[in-house]
């Protein structure tokens, strides 16, 4: 959230839009929007959105406009002009900026083409100074970059992120204009950013955002001691935490935290204990889950069992993935152990990791078209596996890697296109679909692989049409 901090990076599912969408949240009552936001800026910040996934038509072009403008050979770079200087115009009195038109995308597109940067650097700097002036700041927030492009074509959309970084190094320049652009992970180590002067302050700030079991278990918690339905479960819940962070205090650490367990429909904060302490945590959810994976300690323990099964080649699970898996682990139990002692049987755990699979590859399916006929002769492959047993099946299906795989060759890097089978596995390897061992065999984490139909030996088995 700082201001410093203009480039947040992730994968899917691990709070981009969601961060996005709370600094621009106007249903937030005004004097709650003032206390948080006066406790993170040093001074009253308009948020003003860049892009994003809602039709906001007024602040930035929709993907079919934004594409009509590229192939009407405007640059991105003077798209993300005309969204600045439509969101400074809006913003500050008119006196204060030229007469750009904002009734259509192409007319203020083209007053900035026609205006030369010159002109838009001359705005920028009248706009700096009338916002000191007010002791005010302006902060732009971009999201969901993939849809710049209506077509998913992946060159619309680097070119697109490079020219607004571009923009957003210029505007460092200011003290009071900001922006903050959320990143997936990929779009980022995909980028060819080579020769963006000063891109290093850009990346030097960055953060990305990262959820380790802690955070995972911890935001679980968060959630059913605050669910608005079924308050007596909840108000169980929140005596459950109580209890837990109780034993864990002592007369030298004391752990502020709510003594009321009846809900009076505010927020109930979490035990600060609750929040950093993994033995608690691993105590709590023993309470839903029990102590193993089945009978005895040779299955594993639920409370890292869960984790380490919805995580990706390098290792991270995604608050999404980690929900729906438990979600589903609840209804699985309902529905065929209900006579089960805990809330969440070893077994449902296990169909809920599959649902969660199925999500990540529905998601991934999304973002990359391709990546599903890629997948389809792999299934029943067991892995780990070698190269060649990873080669061959691709081999039978399309012959050439990756020139004859539909869709594939206009959507892989063009670095990697030319790289044949390295590429495709290279890339692959970056998405986090696969993992290269010690011993040069390929790995797929579970949270892949289940929904892809491939199989393990002792592992989870793809999710069958009677199991869901």
């Amino acid at each position: 959230m700082r201001l410093e901090s203009s480039l947040v990076i992730g994968a899917r599912g691990v709070g981009k839009s969601v961060w996005s969408q709370a600094l621009q949240d106007q249903d937030l009552a005004q004097p709650q929007r003032n206390e948080i936001f006066g406790h993170l800026f040093p001074y009253p910040l308009q948020v003003s959105p860049g892009f994003g996934t809602a039709l906001k038509r007024a602040s930035y072009p929709p993907p079919d406009t934004f594409e009509a403008l590229l192939q009407e050979e405007y640059p991105p770079y003077a798209v993300w002009q005309a969204v600045l200087c439509r969101a400074l115009a809006t913003t500050m009195p008119q006196d204060r900026y030229p007469n750009i038109p904002v009734d259509r995308w192409q007319d203020t597109v083209a007053w900035v083409v026609a205006n030369q940067s010159e002109s838009v650097a001359a705005l920028i700097e009248r706009a700096d100074r009338w916002f000191q002036e007010h002791n005010k700041g302006i902060l732009l927030v971009f999201d969901a970059l993939d849809r710049v492009s209506s077509t998913g074509r992946w060159q619309v959309v680097d070119q697109a992120i490079r020219d607004l970084l571009r923009l957003v190094l210029q505007l460092k320049a200011s003290r009071r204009l900001h922006a903050k652009v959320f990143l997936r992970t990929d779009q980022y180590e995909r980028g060819n950013f080579a020769g963006i002067p000063d891109l290093s302050k850009l990346q030097a700030t960055r953060v990305e955002l990262v959820w380790s079991r802690i955070d995972l278990h911890g935001l679980l918690w968060q959630r059913l001691t605050n669910a608005h339905a079924h308050t007596s479960t909840r108000d169980q819940f929140r005596t459950w935490c109580q209890h837990a962070a109780t034993l864990q205090r002592s007369l030298f650490d004391p752990d502020p935290f709510a003594t009321e367990t009846a809900g009076n429909g505010e927020r109930w904060p979490l035990p600060t204990s609750l929040q950093q302490d993994d033995q608690i945590q691993r105590n709590l959810f023993a309470k839903m889950a029990g102590h193993w994976m089945g009978k005895d300690r040779r299955r594993g323990v639920p409370y890292l069992w869960i984790v380490n099964h919805l995580a990706d080649s390098e290792g991270q699970a995604s608050p999404r993935s980690f929900l729906a898996a438990i979600r589903h682990a609840a209804e699985n139990s309902l529905q065929h152990y209900g006579n089960h002692h805990l809330a969440l049987h070893y077994e449902s755990l296990k169909r809920g990791v599959q649902a969660a699979s199925e999500i990540r590859v529905n998601e991934l399916a999304e973002d990359h078209p391709w990546i599903r006929e890629l997948m389809k002769p792999l299934k029943g492959l067991s892995v780990p596996c070698t190269l060649d047993q990873l080669e061959q099946p691709w081999k039978a299906k399309f012959g050439e890697i990756p020139d004859e795989v539909p869709d594939l060759p206009g959507r892989l890097p063009e670095r990697l296109a030319k790289q044949g089978l390295q590429g495709v596995t290279g890339y692959l390897e970056q998405l986090g679909l696969i993992e290269f061992m010690g011993d040069g065999r390929v790995n797929m984490p579970d949270l892949y692989r289940v929904g892809f139909s491939l199989g393990r030996r002792g592992g989870i088995k793809p999710a069958s049409r009677s199991s869901r």
